[in-house]
């Protein structure tokens, strides 16, 4: 009789094995999604912030250029002066515009980090919508599928990450323009 009780016991703890796997890796499944949309509301926390300080940024430095500009024309008019070779013997005009060059090449930085933080933005966000989705059908979806999901939102958040980590102008990539394309884009033009 041993032996009987013994093999129907170990045919009871298999059937329980095998029921309770299903729930057992659902768990798992939800956990792994979970803990990846929680490091993904981390990171876009981090990007809006970023977001935030890059065009609070672009608007003082625009403001400055407004500035600038309103420098040039204010002493364009009173010196008479419409000429770009008159305009560098001008110091107070020569310097407004290579400050105005370096202002521009700023702001052009700027709108390259917030596009990219935008649109990396967006792109978690599709994942966590992907991943709510696949919450609410995780007993049907195969375990291959989920981690499919979890390395793709294991290659976004390798990608931007690092970006969020570094300083938000990096002027090694800064592209001056001629300052005779900013005289040009500046200046009065004569009636």
């Amino acid at each position: 009789m041993k032996p009987l009780l013994h093999g129907k016991t170990i045919v009871v703890i298999m059937i329980v094995l095998l029921v309770g796997l299903p729930a057992g890796s659902s768990s798992f499944k939800t956990n792994a999604l979970s803990q990846k949309t929680n490091e993904i509301s981390i990171l876009r926390a981090t990007i809006i912030d970023k977001i935030d300080q890059a065009v609070e940024m672009r608007r003082h430095l625009e403001q400055r250029l407004s500035e600038l500009q309103t420098e040039i024309r204010t002493e364009q008019i009173g010196a008479e002066i419409y000429a770009y070779p008159t305009a560098l013997q001008n110091l107070r005009i020569r310097n407004n515009l290579s400050l105005i060059q370096i202002l521009q090449a700023y702001i052009a930085l700027l709108n390259e980090r917030i596009g990219y933080f935008r649109s990396g933005n967006e792109r978690l966000k599709f994942l966590i919508d992907q991943i709510n989705d696949d919450l609410a059908i995780i007993d049907i979806l195969k375990d291959m599928e989920i981690q499919h999901l979890i390395d793709r939102v294991n290659a976004v958040l390798d990608e931007i990450i690092p970006e969020t980590q570094k300083q938000i102008i990096n002027v090694a990539h800064m592209r001056v323009p001629p300052i005779e394309d900013v005289w040009e884009s500046v200046s009065l033009k004569p009636n």
